[in-house]
């Protein structure tokens, strides 16, 4: 019996040596295990699924072998920040490629991963990526979505990924390992997509095969928006302006196609939970060289303003934009309104609207710059103008933004000015009063320009029809035709109008002394009647500087008496002439006439002519075309434009008085005689 007992013992021993031997060879020998991984990559509602996928890991495997690092760079210039920028060679496009797409304001949509806080180092993890099977290489490059996915092993080591597919938003991955001992999780690290903090579980589907749904949340997404109105065009892409989150972003990357529609899209990035997003597009005037003007001297460009707002992290629908500042045009007529002057225009919601003058219009924003409210202002819209100089208002429905409007006062006068500031109004002897304004119907209204430097000319309408003037003043002037012209009347200066040429009458009586240095003293100075009548050529320059001086060449004469001392008063003491005869004489005289002060002249001339009896008989007892010179001075008191009252003083050389002296026994002896004359009388003027 224990023979038989050694020998089985020594079997087996000899048996459990050889299993054991053949344990490790038998392991190699059964084939191992490979699973399948499928990953649902459900974005939300509106947005596009991943163009290409990045599954990333903790172990090397067949297909994952490229490290991280080839595919991302740090994203603030520091690596240990956790926060890296995804590289474009990701997607296949070239390194120069770098910021060609929309990064949203503020780089919200710039593609990131955010790397879990158990990960110190990027070379840890190792990625493998592949495109979208269904998709074309070109349209996948140029317009990417790259969602980073970690995928773990909750118990066990992590997976060694050894084959990657994705098609439609669905990744199926080939993991070489045991998926009945082990849980598989997925969670997204970024790309165009959020991260997450939690990690999704698989189920089970199969002894091999799990499910993973993994609801992605992406970083921005193209937004249809609407306008009002305005459809947009592709030339309009350069003037377009768009804020969002009140930061600017690049029209030409984060703006699609125009189409000439009211509708475009508009890439905008999600709105943290709590929070409001926004979208605001400008849409500026075009320039133009008017334009250039208008901003060189302060003014800006204008356009249309549009805004929209919603909660939550997208728009629930298509947005419906609203306009939070519009513009219009306002055409003025022509001439009568200035070329600087817009009047003030307010909306009957209260906005106020700034003004620009642009050329032959006005162009109004509302609300003005400054003062950029989220009101909406939805036409039409009834415009109130206002105008100063004088003050008038009045009002115009607008239908559509952009619109010219045409109204001006209706039912009231139209004023024009008149600049008359540099008229020289007060020169003695030149002095404006008045601007008459002439009317085709002969009617006249008058405007007073003393102490005025602009007139205020109401019109009946808005024309521009040349007006007839005429200047009134101390002198006299011609009918004057004045352009207008942005609201100004072209009035000449005074001067221009004035006539030089005039005409007077002078109408003066008087009395004269005729002295004769030789009489004997018996002789008695006589003392006779005359009147002067005068027709006068008055020559007075159009210089304000010269204008107080006239010169005045005067025809005319006297008409009065002369006496001789005949034989009949020999012997009288004291003696007296014999017969006072008509005298007359014939003068042509050139004279000057100074203005002093209103109504104040003096003139000084000197007579050159002849002087005779009137009646044939005469011509024996007096001297007969005696030649005389006649220095006359005169004070002139202006009564009327048209009449003046003359005090005159004037001296006659020249003429001789006949005498019978005593002295010559009785004889006849011819005296000279220097007359003082003194008259005074009317000046009419014409």
């Amino acid at each position: 019996m224990s023979a038989r007992r050694s020998v089985l013992a020594a079997l087996l021993s000899v048996v459990t040596i050889c299993l054991f031997g053949l344990i490790p060879a038998l392991a190699e020998a059964a084939p191992e295990r490979y699973g399948v991984v499928t990953v649902d990559l459900r974005p939300e509602q509106g947005a596009e699924v991943p163009t290409h996928l990045c599954v990333l890991s903790m172990a090397r495997g067949p297909r994952a072998r490229s490290s991280l690092r080839e595919l991302l760079a740090p994203a603030t210039g520091d690596a240990t920040g956790g926060l890296w920028r995804v590289r474009p060679v990701t997607w296949g496009a070239p390194a120069q490629r770098e910021g060609a797409a929309c990064e949203g304001p503020g780089g919200a949509c710039v593609p990131t991963v955010s790397l879990p806080a158990q990960i110190a180092e990027i070379d840890a993890l190792y990625a493998a990526c592949t495109a979208d099977a269904l998709i074309s290489e070109d349209t996948a490059a140029s317009e990417p979505r790259v969602a980073f996915v970690m995928l773990e092993h909750l118990e066990g080591s992590p997976p060694e990924v050894e084959a990657l597919k994705l098609a439609g938003g669905v990744a199926t991955v080939g993991v070489r390992a045991d998926l009945r001992q082990v849980e598989v999780t997925a969670r997204s690290l970024g790309g165009h997509y959020q991260p997450q903090r939690r990690s999704q579980r698989a189920s089970g589907v199969g002894r091999d095969n799990r499910l993973i749904v993994l609801p992605l949340q992406p970083r921005c997404r193209w937004v249809e928006a609407a306008l009002p109105y305005t459809p947009l065009r592709a030339r309009d892409r350069d003037r377009l302006r768009v804020r969002v989150g009140g930061e600017p972003v690049p029209v030409d990357r984060c703006v699609g196609p125009l189409h000439g529609t009211r509708t475009l899209r508009v890439v905008l990035p999600r709105v943290a939970p709590g929070s409001t997003g926004s979208l605001e597009l400008e849409l500026p005037r075009p320039r133009s060289d008017a334009d250039a003007r208008a901003e060189g001297a302060g003014d800006g460009q204008g356009g249309e303003r549009y805004a929209a707002r919603w909660d939550g992290p997208w728009p629930a629908r298509a947005l419906e934009l609203y306009a939070t500042r519009i513009s219009f045009v306002w055409r003025p007529p022509p001439c009568v309104v200035p070329d600087t002057m817009c009047p003030k225009a307010q909306l009957d919601n209260g906005i106020e609207c700034a003004a620009a003058r642009v050329g032959d219009e006005c162009r109004y924003q509302c609300p003005g710059e400054g003062h950029d409210g989220a009101t909406a202002i939805e036409p039409p819209l009834t415009v109130e103008f206002q105008k100063d100089d004088p003050r008038q208002r009045w009002s115009e429905v607008l239908t559509r933004v952009g619109q010219p409007l045409t109204s001006y006062a209706p039912g009231e006068p139209v004023y024009v000015h008149a600049d008359i500031g540099a008229w020289k109004k007060d020169v003695p002897g030149a002095r404006v009063n008045e601007v008459e304004i002439l009317g085709a119907d002969g009617s006249a209204r008058k405007f007073t320009a003393r102490g005025e430097s602009r007139l205020q000319i109401p019109l009946s309408r808005p024309s521009c029809e040349s007006l007839r003037y005429r200047v009134v003043g101390d002198r006299a002037y011609r009918e004057g035709v004045a352009q207008v012209e942005g609201g100004e009347v072209k009035l000449a200066p005074p001067e221009q109008q004035a006539r030089v040429l005039t005409f007077n009458i002078v109408l003066l009586q008087g009395g004269s002394w005729a002295i004769a240095p030789a009489r004997t003293e018996t002789m008695r100075i006589p003392i006779y009647f005359v009147s002067l009548l005068q027709i006068a050529a008055n020559f007075r320059p159009r210089n304000p500087k010269y204008a107080r001086l006239a010169g005045e060449l005067r025809f005319g004469g006297t008409i009065g008496q002369w006496g001789y001392f005949g034989t009949e008063s020999l012997g009288s003491d004291p003696r007296r002439v014999d017969e006072k005869l008509a005298w007359v004489r014939f003068l042509v005289e050139p004279a000057l006439v100074v203005d002093l002060v209103h109504p104040v002249q003096l003139s000084a001339g000197l007579a050159l002519g002849s002087s005779w009896p009137l009646a044939n008989d005469g011509v024996a007892k007096t001297n007969r075309f005696a030649p005389v010179i006649a220095p006359s001075l005169d004070l002139r008191f202006k009564i009327r434009k048209w009449l003046s009252f003359i005090v005159q003083g004037r001296v006659f050389f020249g003429e001789t008085t006949v005498a019978n002296l005593e002295s010559l026994g009785g004889a006849r002896r011819e005296l000279t005689t220097y007359s003082l004359t003194g008259v005074y009388g009317l000046q009419f003027s014409f």
